[in-house]
């Protein structure tokens, strides 16, 4: 069940992770039977340098006058009417996997520019990481028939070698579709009971998301597949276990049940995916009850690596070297 790949990664990658943790630990497969949403498909994204720039939209500048024009008409604007920001995002798709239909058109260009909306609302995965700003590998139903952002439906990034796992997680959906809903029976739990241990990180997770939101793992249980796991998939197991408990009946996973993590443990992988995970809670999950628990438990961690105040009394314990991809998450998180 090793997932390594997450100690690999560039304290810069942080902003990707967090994208590619909620997405993962979101992800739904449902099948489709209408053909226009495109076949399932990973796709590694290339933007051009500009891609991510805000613009004004529908307005241009005149270069022989530097005055603002309408960029459809060219008449110009009046002094403080106001325009709408918007982001223009473009670069080129190249097909990693396409599930059941490998021929057809392999790259492509993308070019759109969408409004931005500043109005006061629920952090959502865009602000944090752009894939089709920044790049990176996702899964979508696509379409390049389609014109525009339409042609990408269902957008999740991918973390670092998750890749090449989409395919089989695909063609563990087709064979059990319990794999697309909420458990509805005994047999269904033990089926995703069953496929906790996977050694496909995508369908493992998929798995413990449902497990988690029917209440269907005991704390011990969850601990116990969250232990089984490494790098990515753990946080995303964390992640789960604390934005997808039910509300009521059986808790996933307390304080307490994280304590241990957030004290240290030998692995660095292991206090990554500790950190990604909270700070993902922390970030998405803002001011509900899991983010303000993820907080208490990021403020343990920035505990344990913060420096000694000089002339302080020498610590018990010492502190543990800082990590810079832990300290980054810890910046974003707002606990640095």
């Amino acid at each position: 069940m090793s997932d390594s790949d997450i100690l690999a990664a560039t304290p810069e990658q942080h902003l990707h992770d967090l994208r590619a943790v909620y997405d993962m630990a979101n992800l739904r497969l449902p099948p489709s039977e209408n053909a226009g949403d495109g076949p399932w498909s990973v796709l590694h994204i290339t933007p051009e340098a500009h891609s991510g720039s805000e613009v004004s939209i529908g307005v241009a500048r005149n270069i022989e006058t530097g005055d603002l024009v309408e960029a459809g008409t060219g008449k110009p604007i009046a002094p403080g009417t106001p325009v709408q920001p918007g982001t223009i995002e473009e670069g080129s798709w190249t097909v990693t996997t396409r599930i059941g239909v490998p021929k057809g058109v392999q790259s492509g260009h993308y070019k759109w520019t969408l409004p931005n909306d500043y109005r006061d609302r629920k952090l959502a995965p865009d602000d944090i990481y752009r894939p089709f700003s920044s790049g990176g590998d996702v899964l979508c139903r696509h379409n390049p028939q389609v014109a525009g952002v339409g042609q990408f439906d269902s957008v999740s990034l991918l973390p670092s070698g998750w890749e090449t796992q989409v395919q089989p997680a695909l063609e563990a959906l087709q064979k059990d579709n319990v794999l697309t809903r909420s458990p509805t029976s005994d047999a269904d739990k033990t089926s995703l009971k069953t496929l906790l241990t996977s050694d496909n990180s995508i369908t493992s997770a998929v798995a413990f998301r449902f497990l988690t939101e029917a209440g269907a793992l005991d704390p011990p249980a969850t601990q116990q597949a969250i232990s089984g796991a490494s790098g990515y998939r753990r946080a995303v197991m964390m992640y789960v276990a604390l934005a997808h408990a039910p509300a009521t009946g059986t808790p996933g996973i307390t304080e307490s049940a994280f304590a241990p993590a957030v004290q240290g443990s030998a692995s660095p992988q292991d206090d990554r995916s500790t950190a990604l995970a909270l700070a993902a809670v922390a970030l998405f999950h803002k001011g509900l009850p899991s983010g303000t628990l993820s907080v208490a438990l990021l403020n343990g961690i920035h505990s344990r690596t913060a420096p000694s105040i000089a002339g302080e009394n020498a610590p018990a314990v010492a502190k543990q070297a800082s990590d810079p991809y832990i300290e980054e998450l810890l910046k974003t998180a707002q606990i640095l």
